[in-house]
């Protein structure tokens, strides 16, 4: 899909000139909507940000997609949890065997 995108090499510049990468937003309004944004946005008082186009997203991908990043969210960090779990029982293993 990207590489038949016309926007995808589009230059796109901030008033400090530095050129910017085109981001994907997943928040619950926008989700997988692309845009560009000054890194200083806010910090500097820089306003610049533009959405890659004027469409809304479909309801459809509105509704999915944040439920994905979610879960995508909570898979995470359940492979940290059960990751610290056995690292504990790998460390209690190696203390036995040295008993």
């Amino acid at each position: 899909m990207d590489e038949n995108d016309s926007m995808i090499n589009v230059e796109v510049r901030c008033k400090h000139g530095i050129l910017l990468q085109m981001q994907t937003s997943w928040s619950d309004r926008n989700p997988g909507r692309r845009f560009w944004s000054c890194p200083h946005y806010e910090a500097t008082n820089c306003n610049f940000f533009r959405w890659r186009d004027k469409e809304r997203v479909d309801e459809r991908s509105r509704f999915i997609l944040p439920k994905l990043v979610n879960r995508i969210k909570e898979l995470e960090e359940k492979y940290e949890r059960v990751k610290m779990q056995l690292e504990q029982l790998d460390n209690s293993n190696i203390e036995q065997s040295k008993q």
